[in-house]
């Protein structure tokens, strides 16, 4: 019985990973102009860095926030900073930093040339391992429950 009731955790915690891996998958894409629309058209080309990082970013963002909701009736708040900080990293990692009107408003787009674009892949990095390490510490306290 146990077993059954563990393994139905762990079906809805997987239904609601992909649910919300899909729709942040959606908007950054689309928001980034990842994914091409008619609304936004992107500065600067995509690469193929800038897709693995909107892919783990999505992943992981949506297993973390899937996480959190199952969670969430224990109320503890482990990694948030590290789940926010990682999302905000890896959507530096693969968005167009010319693209950004608030990059641009604070640093210029000098600013953003010089110290935004070369550095795009050091944030993905950091995003995906912020994230990475958040969605290991929510897993492990949900899996000692």
């Amino acid at each position: 019985m146990r077993n059954l009731k563990k393994s139905k955790k762990h079906t809805e915690v997987i239904l609601y990973a992909s649910t919300f891996s899909i729709i942040i998958f959606l908007v950054f894409g689309i928001i980034t102009s990842l994914i091409p629309t008619n609304f936004f058209a992107r500065m600067t080309p995509p690469t193929s860095l800038d897709y693995t990082f909107l892919i783990l970013t999505s992943i992981l963002l949506g297993t973390y926030i899937s996480l959190y909701k199952y969670q969430k009736k224990y109320s503890t708040k482990t990694c948030t900073v590290a789940a926010y900080s990682g999302g905000a990293s890896g959507f530096l990692g693969f968005g167009c930093a010319v693209c950004n009107k608030i990059l641009i408003l604070l640093l210029g787009v000098t600013g953003v040339l010089a110290y935004v674009e070369p550095y795009k892949p050091i944030f993905g990095l950091v995003g995906v391992t912020l994230l990475s390490y958040a969605v290991y510490i929510k897993s492990k306290n949900i899996l000692r429950d």
